[in-house]
């Protein structure tokens, strides 16, 4: 009898875990076919190129690559093309800072007075490594009008240090939050001061080395033949190559492969290799004990996006040589997908449904009535926004009409924003209309006479 029991035991066993085992199997291909169809999806709207990977506790069960890595050489990516990771860069700056933290040479709690980067604003002594880490400094953006008239002059952390040494703070430190690029170059530049070393080479040997990471470069290597080529995409459907429009640093760069990414996290999130995980600090940061962590990145021919889900065991690695938030777009979908078997519609990009929409019209080409067909298409962002947008790209192809179509219509939605007609000066100044970008800027100052504009570091004033 007990013979008996033990063979049905070992029999109701094996088909229980076999019977599980099966159903994880069929749920890995459910992911498999829905991530698929996500990217084919996205791919087919012209929108993505680049590379997918999805893997299990650890187990990559899912790659797939769309798109072409040069369009001029005519070669596709492949799972081993290196892409720009954009701020998901920042996770490397913040282990980088919390291995000094753990190591005893810096303390979260260490204020910008100690380090003597040459601030001037008496506040920003204040501010601490903790705030810099969290974008509670009220340190303002990097993304101001003198640099993105030229953002190629700030190649080391030094020069983009100065670029704002003089600003003002936006608030007190810690008392609220806003997200800041510039916050991590001040990490950066104390990290360099700390150490003595280049911000390059501690990501070397701190990061790339003891995590293994054998596809990853903090500058762009174009001489390697998977290093990938940056398009944006336009308007009209279509992929233009922009090439290198700025230099990595602290707050973004990084070129690497979905599988060096996949390691990175595997190395941080479930071993030792660059963090001491059971301490608190660390945990905290990284949100270790929560149900998941994410971290997304972006700029001109930049998506890239890394979703964990920490409860479940799932990593997602989306990484784009094409643009305007892709990568981010597929990540979440398939996660979605993951938690709950469904996931949202995919829709043109908001900017192209908005030119597709104004080709239509007859007996001319016309913005009339946009906003309420871009309502009842079911888009929620910002309807300025996308219409700025549109115009940007419309201005850089010197369409001239249909980009003044696109802000005049903006001007009539919103005629007392002061930005609009900041929009409309860079538009007439990059036309060399001056005296036209001059004359529509004061429409502007006269609206807000404290407006600076987000194009001209001079506000139009010198041709």
């Amino acid at each position: 009898m007990k013979n008996i029991i033990q063979v049905a035991m070992v029999i109701f066993t094996t088909l229980t875990v076999g019977g599980a085992f099966g159903a994880e199997q069929h749920d890995l291909a459910k992911i498999k076919n829905a991530a698929t169809d996500i990217v084919e999806q996205y791919n087919k709207l012209g929108w993505f190129s680049g590379t997918v990977l999805i893997a299990k506790d650890g187990k990559v069960f899912h790659r797939q690559q769309v798109g072409m890595q040069s369009q001029t050489l005519g070669v596709k990516n492949t799972a081993n093309t290196r892409y720009n990771i954009g701020s998901i860069m920042k996770a490397f700056t913040a282990v980088l800072v919390l291995q000094q933290v753990q190591s005893g040479h810096l303390k979260t709690t260490d204020t910008l007075d100690k380090f003597k980067l040459g601030f001037t604003d008496p506040d920003t002594a204040k501010i601490t490594i903790e705030h810099l880490l969290s974008h509670r400094s009220g340190l303002p953006d990097i993304f101001n009008a003198q640099y993105r008239e030229n953002p190629l002059a700030y190649e080391t952390v030094t020069q983009r240090l100065h670029l704002l040494l003089d600003t003002t703070l936006l608030f007190q430190p810690g008392t609220q939050k806003k997200y800041s690029n510039y916050g991590y170059v001040v990490l950066g530049a104390i990290l360099e001061k700390v150490t003595g070393q280049s911000f390059e080479t501690l990501l070397n040997d701190n990061i790339f080395s003891p995590a293994k990471l054998v596809n990853s470069s903090f500058k762009p290597l174009t001489n390697l033949p998977q290093q990938s080529t940056r398009y944006t995409y336009l308007y009209n459907n279509s992929l233009k190559e922009v090439g290198i429009t700025e230099h990595p640093g602290p707050d973004g760069g990084i070129e690497s492969s979905v599988d060096d990414i996949h390691q990175f996290v595997r190395a941080l999130f479930y071993r030792d290799d660059l963090l001491n995980r059971t301490l608190p600090k660390n945990r905290s940061f990284f949100k270790m004990d929560q149900d998941s962590w994410r971290s997304y990145g972006g700029g001109s021919g930049v998506s890239a996006a890394v979703e964990v889900d920490l409860k479940r065991g799932y990593e997602i690695v989306v990484l784009a040589n094409s643009d305007n938030l892709v990568a981010e777009f597929i990540s979440q979908r398939i996660l979605t997908f993951i938690n709950t078997g469904e996931y949202s519609e995919i829709k043109p990009k908001a900017s192209n449904f908005a030119y597709q929409y104004y080709q239509t019209q007859h007996p001319e080409p016309s913005f009339s009535f946009f906003k309420e067909a871009y309502q009842k298409a079911g888009y929620s962002t910002f309807i300025g926004k996308i219409l700025n947008q549109l115009a940007m790209e419309l201005i850089t192809e010197h369409r001239w009409k249909e980009a003044f179509d696109a802000l005049n219509y903006l001007q009539l939605l919103y005629p007392q924003a002061p930005q609009v007609y900041d929009s409309l000066s860079f538009a007439y100044f990059k036309k060399e209309e001056y005296q036209e970008a001059r004359l529509t800027f004061e429409k502007a100052k006269a609206l807000s006479p404290n407006f600076k504009s987000d194009y001209s570091a001079n506000d139009y004033q010198n041709d």
